[in-house]
């Protein structure tokens, strides 16, 4: 299993979250208007401390992080 599949499971980040994470967001641009807008709406929301997928970001859907203890870390 996909070592930030695991331990994003193990930190109690939301599943759709963790899909984005390791799918669309690998492949979206680290600079310009999108990577830009991106920010801008997950900015919104105060105590993000992961990336959030854009159903998340619109819904202002925000979780306490859960500290990962497992091997991969």
């Amino acid at each position: 299993m996909n070592y930030h599949v695991k331990c994003g499971r193990h930190s109690g980040i939301p599943e759709c979250c963790i899909d984005w994470f390791v799918g669309p967001w690998s492949f979206i641009r680290t600079f310009g208007e999108e990577w830009a807008l991106y920010w801008q709406m997950n900015d919104k929301d105060k105590g993000v401390e992961y990336i959030r997928c854009p159903k998340c970001i619109e819904e202002s859907i925000v979780i306490g992080i859960k500290e990962c203890v497992c091997e991969n870390r």
